[in-house]
């Protein structure tokens, strides 16, 4: 039994060393990783908002008396000419009270004749001394009084003619009907908007501003606009922004003139207008290489020498989609790691892999 472990335990010895040996001669882990080099590469402004082609002046269209539409003559897009007719209301009750206040004025003016004629005979009368100097005064007030009556009638005959009038819809200027909504049969009342004239002349954009983007486009005023049909960009400058937001959709209302002459864009066309942007001379880095440990940031950098990472807490100015500006922690020139960044561990070698 002796004899046996005497010769077993060289060879344990022996295997032990040989694993020894393996081990220290297992390669290092070194892990490829994607980087990028740090620089003030950070740029403010550039959001863009989508928006529609819209003309500088737009006016809603409303018929000024009540009445049920009768006649729709023109259909949204088209183009029309100042007066053109657009739509029309059954004239049949105004038509009736403009026979009426026809009649009243005849009337009046048949009676005012009557009293002239009767003020003539007394006169006459007073020349013979047949009347009073009284009598004549007191038929002259008649004359007066039926003078009157039709003044009055006359100025009722003329608001009854433009109550008949205003039962036919016209434009207000040239341009194009961007909406008709005075369809056959609609009963509407005075002044309730049924149509909507674009009129020629300058165009702008429409666009809807978030709460959050406000001050940005109050202090940048300019945009660059760009069609999505294509073409060279255009400038823009803000030149409405509503105080109020729109109840649906809790978006601020934003006019967007264009500079040069622009009648020749079509309504409707979609467009974007995109701030400017300005360097800010903060350090910007992807989303993928921050580290979120417990609350708090942290980016893997890489020594240029040796290729070990090091973790560096970092302060974050601001994200969006397109990355987070870096306030502190990472220092122009940087190589830091923007994938992967969860594998890492503290002094692991890794592998540059250009981002």
């Amino acid at each position: 039994m002796k004899s046996i472990l005497s010769l077993a335990l060289p060879l344990i010895a022996a295997l032990g060393l040989s694993a020894c040996k393996d081990q220290a001669a297992a390669p290092e882990d070194i892990r490829p990783v994607r980087y990028m080099t740090a620089g003030g590469n950070a740029e403010i402004g550039g959001d863009s908002y989508a928006g529609e082609i819209r003309a500088r002046h737009e006016t809603q269209l409303a018929f000024r008396v009540a009445g049920k539409v009768v006649a729709k003559l023109v259909n949204s897009g088209e183009r029309v000419k100042k007066g053109q007719p657009l739509a029309r209301l059954d004239p049949s009750d105004y038509q009736l009270d403009l026979a009426a206040k026809q009649a009243q004025l005849a009337a009046a003016e048949s009676d005012l004749a009557q009293q002239q004629l009767n003020l003539k005979r007394y006169r006459e009368l007073l020349a013979k001394q047949f009347i009073s100097q009284a009598q004549v005064d007191s038929q002259q007030n008649g004359v007066n009084a039926a003078q009157a009556k039709v003044s009055q009638a006359r100025a009722a005959l003329s608001a009854s003619r433009n109550q008949t009038g205003y039962a036919t819809l016209t434009a207000d200027a040239d341009g194009v009907v961007s909406q008709m909504q005075a369809e056959p049969g609609l009963v509407v009342a005075a002044g309730q908007p049924v149509a909507r004239l674009s009129q020629d002349g300058s165009r702008e954009i429409a666009i809807q501003v978030p709460e959050n983007a406000l001050e940005a486009v109050r202090r940048a005023g300019a945009f660059r606009v760009t069609l999505w049909k294509g073409g060279a960009p255009l400038e823009g400058k803000l030149r409405e922004l509503a105080a109020d937001a729109d109840p649906a959709t809790r978006t601020y209302p934003a006019r967007i003139a264009l500079a040069g002459d622009s009648r020749a864009l079509q309504l409707g066309m979609t467009a974007t207008a995109t701030l400017p942007t300005r360097a800010s001379g903060e350090l910007k880095l992807p989303l993928t290489a921050l580290l979120d440990l417990q609350g708090k940031q942290y980016v893997w950098t890489i020594d240029g020498q040796s290729l070990r990472v090091s973790r560096k807490p970092v302060t974050v100015a601001s994200i969006d989609d397109s990355g987070a500006v870096i306030a502190s922690g990472v220092r122009p020139g940087d190589k830091v790691a923007t994938a992967g960044v969860h594998l890492l561990r503290e002094g692991q070698r890794v592998k540059l892999l250009e981002q």
